[in-house]
């Protein structure tokens, strides 16, 4: 009589433990962790700017000036600079021109006078190219760095991204 309630308790024992394996699980949501502003974020916004007009203290979406295009394009992946060029320039790391990665930011003294005063900045491509709102071309334009006049005017280079 022992036998068969062993037997009997044994059974359910193995039918408890088959029928608690085959239940779900508790789906916990994964801790998200704090995720960098991404560059192929800012590829795709600098790529619906190229080409809009220039329009001094200009922010976007559809007008610019410099400072406004590198405010709008951060501010779009919630990376919030300040409205103007040489506030800008003070903040991120300084990184050498070797250094340059997509994103960064570059910082001109375009004057007549060069007096080494950020008053104009843009935006690294890469390929020794960035991107910028021109007065002179009134628009949004890619430009090499170093052609004979940009190369001359650099005053620092930024990174607001990791």
């Amino acid at each position: 009589m022992n036998f068969r309630r062993f037997f009997a308790l044994l059974i359910a024992l193995l039918v408890l433990v088959l029928v608690s394996a085959c239940a779900p699980k508790h789906r916990y949501k994964p801790v998200v962790k704090y995720q960098y502003p991404s560059r192929v974020a800012l590829q795709k916004t600098l790529r619906g700017t190229y080409g809009d007009p220039y329009r001094y203290a200009g922010q976007g979406p559809n007008r610019f000036d410099c400072s406004g295009l590198t405010y709008y394009s951060f501010a779009t992946m919630n990376l919030w600079l300040p409205r103007r060029a040489i506030d800008q320039s003070r903040r991120g790391k300084t990184i050498s021109l070797s250094q340059l990665r997509y994103g960064d930011l570059i910082f001109f003294d375009t004057r007549k006078r060069f007096r080494r005063k950020v008053n104009h900045v843009g935006i690294y491509i890469g390929r020794g190219k960035f991107m910028h709102a021109s007065s002179s071309k009134r628009r949004v334009i890619t430009s090499s760095l170093y052609s004979s006049f940009y190369s001359k005017r650099i005053i620092v280079c930024k990174r607001m991204m990791r």
